[in-house]
């Protein structure tokens, strides 16, 4: 493999001048600069970036900690984030613990959980990353952080009451108001909800969000709710036991799949969503688009929380004594289709 030495030897420079151009610190001229990295690009040197921040105390590499790569929240997270350590110049090394792949839906209440992720901690403190991002599945406390860590580190996509310790998360209960704020605007007054699993935080910040918007605009609360599964069918038995008698104009799921649900029970009583009754969505997956007539849904910013998360993590790197505890909460939007 190429040499640092190599190369200023090819281009007839330092070494210094070299390392400067690979950093974007360089202030020779536009020629020197266009040698230098065309012979970067014809030997294939790549920078040893542990050797490097070995002896310079920095490694300008992040660890990832991911709970599981297959749940749709965490590529939009992942997204945000290398695109934040592409424009720094900081590497990211990603540890997939899978959990939703070995242990399912419930895996957070696997006794291996918490071993798992002191684990990857201590794998990542090992090789002397800078700092660690944890990307949580779903919004929860965590609370297995080991105590008195000398290693930034950020909680994306949920939260802890572990001090010094920043997240950045979503807000529910904004988005949750401003879709039923929508709904109410439109003339619908009696609204049902098709919650998920009942003491789910997002379920509680979402009805929280609900009950705000009513209460805002003068309106009494049906009590049309029904806790659901977060999935398709459990969406569909909901509908059918409360929007059969209800009187309800309007129903807000509090995800896609849920709502998807909803779509097939409608259909079966051949009404139409949009012209018969409102659906609303929440999570703005792909398939929504897809749905006939397409599912007017709230969208979460995804990539924004990774973006957000990347940024808290270099500022505390970077400057540690200024650098202040931060729980962030991202605004999401309300993508308008054809179902409301």
């Amino acid at each position: 493999m190429i040499t640092l030495k190599e190369i200023a030897e090819k281009c007839s420079v330092s070494i210094t001048t070299v390392s400067n151009i690979l950093n974007g610190k360089s202030n020779v001229s536009e020629k020197t600069k266009e040698r230098v990295l065309e012979v970067v690009k014809e030997t294939g040197y790549r920078p040893n970036y542990m050797a490097r921040g070995l002896r310079a105390s920095r490694t300008n590499s992040i660890g990832i900690i991911i709970d599981d790569l297959t749940e749709f929240s965490s590529t939009g997270i992942i997204d945000g984030i290398m695109s934040y350590f592409d424009e720094h110049k900081y590497k990211a090394i990603l540890e997939n613990l899978r959990f939703y792949s070995k242990w399912g839906t419930k895996w957070y209440h696997n006794k291996g959980y918490e071993d798992s992720v002191q684990q990857a901690i201590d794998e990542f403190a090992s090789i002397k990353v800078d700092g660690i991002i944890y990307v949580a599945g779903h919004a929860r406390c965590i609370s297995c952080i080991p105590e008195n860590l000398d290693i930034p580190l950020v909680i994306s996509y949920a939260f802890t009451e572990q001090p010094g310790i920043s997240s950045v998360e979503f807000d529910d209960v904004q988005a949750a108001c401003a879709m039923t704020t929508k709904l109410i605007k439109n003339g619908h007054k009696k609204i049902a909800v098709i919650a998920g699993t009942e003491k789910n935080i997002h379920t509680m910040r979402r009805l929280e969000g609900y009950q705000k918007a009513l209460k805002e605009n003068g309106i009494e609360d049906c009590r049309c709710l029904k806790y659901a599964g977060w999935d398709r069918e459990s969406g569909y038995l909901a509908a059918k036991e409360l929007l059969a008698d209800s009187g309800c104009t309007a129903v807000f799921c509090f995800n896609d799949l849920m709502a998807a649900g909803v779509y097939d029970y409608l259909d079966e009583k051949g009404l139409v969503p949009g012209k018969d009754i409102a659906v609303a969505g929440f999570d703005n997956r792909t398939m929504s688009q897809f749905l006939k007539p397409t599912l007017t849904t709230v969208e979460i910013p995804l990539f924004d929380i990774g973006v957000k998360s990347a940024e808290l993590i270099l500022n505390q790197i970077n400057s540690p004594d200024d650098f202040k505890v931060q729980h962030s909460f991202v605004e999401c939007k309300i993508i308008e289709r054809e179902s409301v």
